[in-house]
């Protein structure tokens, strides 16, 4: 799959028309879109690189090779254990702690890299709070690429390796908007590329919905954990991208999105009906309950967020931490038998989005009938990283 631009992607000679920005034609500024042609089937679409890579056909990247990825990461887990716990009729999980790095963000390095091979980046950084910047180190250094990470000093431990090859990851004392102007100083002192435009982040989440679409047409709720809202985004747009390639894909479903109470600014936001959001209000809480779900960018993905909503009925909900601690040990074994890497003390992302399921649940949002995939987001345990 390529990018074009309508006016100026037949033009010959010229170079590339996309480029690290938010998916405009580098030269006339157009915006870009897929070329896609009529897969017909799932067998015909994918390839033999594993992981990412499956999808290499439906992704805008010259290389499948450098889409290498886990592949047990993007092959969902039935759990009945959790169905019954929910009265549903069933429960998929998609172990993304499974990935190289132990998150879901290895979707979004592995992507952006071979991005940034293609655009001839030597020298890039950016800001994060912790797994983003240990995924982009993994995968840019891979290809050679340096890459300068700064993440709060709250969540520093999230990336307990902090020098791979010649990338670094640099705790900034503060918050995140304190780590993003670390980044912007780095950026224009070493003139390195900052990662941050939105379209990009949110491709890097279309492979998700591209292996529910393979794996779980029949899905009915897609559950995660959100902060900024780029993963439902990415997700849909796989499942999307699918369908336009002629492939089967999800039918009628909606989203199930859950944020800590502490950390809900975007849900709060929607809630209220708010067109924009105050970046005084970004500031996170002293003893945030998951201080690496603190939102990113909230208003450049609230209108995005709010049109996905109202086209799938969907909500975002907040959990109270005395909720997620209640619900816990039971996610916690079915992980473990199901050798899905995970740990509570680590990171509790997975735990809240199954503490927002049983409350949903008990609240009668949940029917008998529905089919779940839930995106086990978080990290794995900090012995098993690389």
């Amino acid at each position: 799959m390529k990018l074009i631009c309508p006016a100026c992607s037949d033009s010959p000679g010229v170079g590339a028309v996309d480029g690290p920005n938010e998916w405009q034609c580098v030269r006339c500024g157009g915006t870009l879109t897929p070329s896609l042609r009529d897969l017909g089937s799932w067998a015909s679409a994918v390839t033999d690189t594993p992981g990412v890579g499956r999808y290499a056909a439906l992704l805008p990247v010259a290389e499948p090779d450098d889409l290498r990825s886990s592949e047990e990461a993007l092959r969902p887990v039935e759990s009945p254990r959790l169905a019954e716990a929910l009265g549903v009729a069933s429960v998929r999980l998609l172990p993304q702690t499974r990935n190289d790095t132990g998150t879901f963000k290895d979707n979004e390095g592995v992507l952006l890299a071979a991005k940034c091979q293609e655009w001839g980046l030597s020298s890039v950084c950016m800001h994060s709070s912790g797994n983003t910047a240990r995924s982009y180190q993994y995968y840019m250094e891979r290809l050679g690429i340096v890459c300068m990470s700064f993440v709060p000093r709250a969540s520093a431990y999230k990336c307990p390796t902090t020098t791979m090859g010649k990338s670094h990851v640099v705790a900034v004392p503060g918050n995140m908007v304190d780590a993003a102007d670390a980044a912007i100083a780095y950026s224009k002192e070493h003139g390195a590329l900052r990662l941050t435009p939105s379209q990009w982040k949110i491709e890097g989440k279309v492979p998700l919905g591209l292996a529910i679409a393979e794996r779980c047409a029949d899905a009915t709720v897609v559950a995660v954990t959100i902060a900024s809202g780029y993963g439902p985004l990415g997700i849909e747009r796989g499942i999307r991208r699918a369908r336009a390639a002629g492939l089967p894909s999800v039918g009628e479903h909606t989203y199930h999105l859950f944020q800590t109470a502490d950390a809900g600014l975007l849900g709060a936001a929607l809630r209220d009906g708010r067109q924009e959001i105050d970046l005084a209000d970004m500031v996170p809480p002293e003893r945030a309950f998951e201080p690496t779900l603190q939102s990113t960018n909230p208003n450049r993905t609230l209108p995005l967020v709010r049109q996905l909503m109202a086209e799938t009925g969907s909500q975002i909900d907040p959990v109270d931490p005395s909720r997620v601690e209640a619900e816990a040990p039971l996610f916690a074994d079915v992980c473990a038998e199901l050798d899905i890497p995970l740990e509570y003390a680590t990171e509790k992302s997975a735990f809240i989005c199954w503490g927002g399921l049983r409350q949903a649940a008990e609240s009668g949002r949940l029917a008998p009938h529905d089919r779940i995939v839930m995106v086990v987001s978080g990290s794995t345990p900090q012995d098993r990283l690389p």
